[in-house]
């Protein structure tokens, strides 16, 4: 099956997935403490919630929705911002934590559920 045969859609999905299951890998390797102290492993977190919400945008695009209207997509894509475009003392790490490890699970299902 050549790439252009699965739909984009899809494609975005199980990238989104894979992302998810490295953020919660991460997760499970850390805590709050090592959030705060360790720059690589905030930095790596954020990272990883850039590629999120890269790939939210490009499910949205690819199944024709607005990439800030539709939920979860729209908050993924609205965190990806905020890291990406925000200066590093100013990014709201609690947010970010909180996304980690609260929100994770659920984001999950979530793009698991539009998988099947």
């Amino acid at each position: 099956m050549s790439g252009k045969e699965l739909r984009p859609d899809r494609h975005a999905l199980l990238e989104l997935d894979a992302l998810l299951d490295q953020i919660a890998r991460r997760r499970d390797a850390g805590n709050r403490t090592r959030y705060d102290t360790d720059a690589d492993y905030r930095w790596v977190l954020h990272r990883l919630w850039i590629a999120v919400g890269n790939e939210a945008h490009a499910y949205t695009e690819a199944a024709g929705l607005h990439p800030l209207k539709v939920q979860p997509w729209g908050t993924l894509y609205r965190l990806r911002n905020v890291i990406a475009h925000t200066r590093l003392p100013d990014i709201d790490e609690d947010h970010v934590w909180r996304m980690t490890v609260m929100r994770l699970d659920s984001l999950r299902d979530t793009v698991r559920k539009h998988l099947n």
